[in-house]
């Protein structure tokens, strides 16, 4: 029922084709494919991870996440039929551009949206546990969807906790790698980190080795260049905040005057 064509990503168990549907009802649309081979997943004890991330997906509906239009398997893969984005990651878009950066006003339409998608999953009790620009998909409009939930946990309640170590060094909040119990505010600091990497062209505690990564978080030891805007940089100081119930809240950070400098 759908048309294959070229490969647009690879990862470690599975491969995204950009597809065309031949289904009734949705015929000629593009979309993209994910099949994740069942063999590779269970020898990397990946099954639970992969239901897990097809479960809270298809629950997702956001102008702000990708949306999930189906999933299937047969004996040798599973497949998740999704909202195809010809503009890719944000990461490789950010990759094209001079100094890796986007401007303040750009940089703020995307967050934006960004926002929009994670007060939507807040609202659930779901917490992304991976937010970084690898995950963050651009469509022909350049409109941003938040993907990829294989690390997205749901809270039992609104004061719901986790203690599982996960995530990527470069945005991972101090309280996951402490491993002490951590709520939505977890992502927030994931956040901060993605601020200042597109503004920058480098995450706030980028360093040769996972371990001095995870050392400088823990001492909120990073700089921000001149080149930021007041405006900018508080923002990030108040979202890279050691206690994570001191972090700006998610509907505090569309009042602030960051977000509030491009309003009409």
């Amino acid at each position: 029922d759908y048309e294959l064509h070229e490969v647009l990503g690879r990862g470690g168990f599975g491969v995204v084709h950009r597809a065309i549907s031949r289904c009734k009802g949705s015929f000629g649309q593009e979309i993209a494919i994910k099949m994740i081979d069942k063999g590779l997943m269970k020898a990397a004890g990946m099954t639970r991870r992969v239901a897990n991330e097809v479960e809270i997906h298809w629950q997702l509906h956001h102008p702000s996440i990708l949306e999930l239009y189906n999933y299937f398997e047969d004996a040798k893969c599973v497949y998740l039929i999704m909202e195809f984005c010809k503009n890719g990651e944000l990461f490789a878009y950010i990759h094209k551009r001079p100094h890796f950066v986007l401007s303040e006003p750009e940089a703020r339409g995307i967050l934006m949206q960004l926002v929009r998608g994670l007060q939507y999953m807040h609202s659930n009790n779901i917490l992304h546990r991976d937010l970084k620009l690898s995950n963050l998909l651009l469509t022909h409009t350049f409109d941003l969807k938040l993907a990829d939930f294989g690390l997205a946990t749901r809270l039992d309640n609104r004061d719901g906790e986790q203690k599982t170590m996960c995530g990527t060094p470069n945005y991972i909040s101090p309280e996951i790698v402490s491993r002490h119990s951590y709520g939505l505010e977890t992502d927030l600091w994931s956040f901060g980190c993605m601020i200042v990497t597109i503004l920058t062209g480098a995450p706030p505690f980028q360093s040769g080795a996972v371990k001095s990564t995870l050392d400088k978080a823990s001492r909120l030891e990073y700089s921000l260049p001149n080149s930021i805007s007041f405006e900018a940089r508080d923002l990030i100081d108040k979202l890279l905040q050691l206690d994570p119930k001191q972090r700006i809240s998610l509907s505090q950070v569309l009042q602030h005057p960051f977000f509030e400098i491009g309003k009409p």
